[in-house]
């Protein structure tokens, strides 16, 4: 168990890449890292697992000061109590599944109880009966839970998961999420999760920290991030917006072809087209100066419409 707190961090290389960041990551929950491309989300992940150094500022885990700039205290990434996984799984291919996770261990404990953590580890992942395999002989998966097997046998109070997933196919990567989160909880470890999708951001994390520039935009519980983004650059981040205006916004699910005097407020528009997407149409519609994209059941030709939306699921900032 293990809560995380930074103030006043950063770091540069050619430029800024980490601002005056403050942050609070909570205990036993998975927290995720999002933003585009050059937000920092690995740096700051880096930065916590003392393999990056900060130029400036202090970390804590729990009320124990792992960094302190002004201080120069710096705890090495061995001393941490956590473990990584990795996209690329990080596998020795000339060594079986149980030798690849033992080696993790193998130094601190005899060989009986390596063995016993190492058995337990590939229980923890449903894959007890392959630990005289080798990585090739391994789906990408099985290879994955390997991975994740190996940072379990240490036992760490923390995990750190960088692009663990990205490498993986949709709907395996969506069974690994599960098994994440199910593990995470099921052991009581603070676990952070560094993606660039936001839907798996959304189906995996209990709080979401979206950066921009190194700076931290909103930190918060997945819900209130897409219901109730700070800014535009949050709601646009975090999910498709239908504008209204400069400052007013709707979901696509929150809007609904309606006839002429429906309740709620209403918008004409005109049906350009309509893409299949497998469990809804993405019905195109022009409404004055801006497009919008319903959700709908079926296909529609193009023709002149009225939408009404939820009033109460219009986002202003």
């Amino acid at each position: 168990m293990v809560a995380i707190k930074l103030q006043h961090v950063s770091k540069s290389y050619q430029g800024p890449v980490i601002e005056d960041l403050n942050l609070t990551i909570p205990t036993q929950q998975i927290t995720a890292l999002v933003g585009p491309s050059g937000s920092g989300k690995s740096t700051l992940l880096n930065l916590i697992a003392g393999l990056t150094t900060p130029d400036s500022g202090q970390i804590w885990f729990d009320e124990q000061p792992i960094f302190d700039a002004d201080q120069s205290l710096n705890c090495p990434p061995a001393k941490r109590q956590l473990a990584m996984v990795f996209q690329d799984f990080a596998l020795w291919p000339h060594m079986t599944v149980h030798q690849n996770i033992a080696f993790a261990i193998e130094t601190h404990l005899s060989k009986a109880e390596c063995r016993k953590r190492v058995e337990w580890a590939l229980a923890q992942v449903s894959l007890a009966d392959y630990g005289q395999r080798y990585p090739r002989e391994l789906s990408g998966g099985q290879q994955q839970r390997v991975a994740l097997a190996r940072a379990l046998a240490t036992q760490p109070d923390l995990i750190l998961f960088d692009e663990a997933l990205s490498a993986l196919d949709p709907q395996l990567r969506l069974q690994l999420q599960q098994d994440i989160s199910a593990l995470v909880k099921a052991h009581h470890l603070t676990a952070i999760f560094v993606t660039h999708d936001r839907q798996e951001a959304l189906r995996i994390a209990d709080n979401i920290v979206l950066l921009h520039a190194g700076q931290v935009v909103q930190s918060d519980t997945a819900a209130n991030l897409y219901q109730h983004p700070r800014n535009q650059f949050a709601a646009r981040f975090m999910g498709p917006l239908n504008q209204i205006d400069d400052h007013t916004a709707v979901r696509p699910e929150h809007v609904h072809l309606v006839e002429q005097g429906a309740d709620g407020p209403c918008y004409p528009g005109q049906i350009l087209t309509s893409t299949f997407m497998g469990d809804h149409y993405d019905t195109l519609v022009q409404m004055a100066d801006y497009q919008w994209h319903l959700k709908t059941a079926l296909p529609y030709a193009p023709a002149t419409i009225t939408m009404t939306v939820d009033s109460s699921a219009i986002l202003t900032y």
